[in-house]
C-alpha cells in the first residue's frame, strides 16, 4: 500500500508540474487563445494559476521526506480543481471541466490515504497555538 500511495502521490506532482510549466512558459497569446477567448479568464491569473501549481507539485514532491508539507500541498491542489471545475462548469464547458474533477478524485483518494499527515498537522498546530497563549 505504501507504494500505491508513493506512485499516486508522484502521478500528481507530475500532472501539476507539467500543467503548471505549460502555463507559465505559454505566450500570452496562447494563454489568451486556450483560456481568456474560451472562459473569461485574464491572462495574468493563468500565470498566477501556473505558479501555484508548481509550488504545489514541488511541495508535495518534498512531502515524501517531510509529511506536514503534503498537507499544505493537497490544500493548495484542492483549491486550484476546484476553481478549474467551477470556471468550466460557469463558461458551459461541461467535459472540460471534467478533467479537473478527475484529478479532483485522485487528490482527494490520496489525501485520505496520507490522512496521517493530516493528524500530524492538526498536533502541530494544536501545540503551537497552545503554546503562544
Amino acid at each position: 500500500m505504501k507504494w500505491v500511495v508513493r506512485i499516486l502521490q508522484g502521478l500528481i506532482a507530475l500532472d501539476f508540474l507539467f500543467a503548471g510549466a505549460s502555463k507559465i512558459f505559454s505566450a500570452a497569446d496562447q494563454i489568451k487563445e486556450l483560456f481568456t477567448d474560451k472562459i473569461g479568464t485574464p491572462v495574468a491569473l493563468i500565470y498566477t494559476v501556473g505558479v501555484f501549481e508548481i509550488l504545489a507539485a514541488l511541495i508535495l514532491i518534498a512531502g515524501y521526506r517531510s509529511q506536514k508539507a503534503v498537507a499544505s500541498s493537497l490544500a493548495i491542489m484542492i483549491v486550484i480543481l476546484i476553481g478549474a471545475t467551477l470556471t468550466n462548469l460557469a463558461a458551459g464547458h461541461v467535459t472540460d471541466a471534467a478533467v479537473p474533477l478527475l484529478i479532483l478524485v485522485f487528490v482527494a483518494v490520496l489525501l485520505y490515504l496520507k490522512r496521517d499527515a493530516l493528524k500530524s498537522l492538526r498536533f502541530i498546530l494544536r501545540r503551537n497555538i497552545n503554546t503562544t497563549k
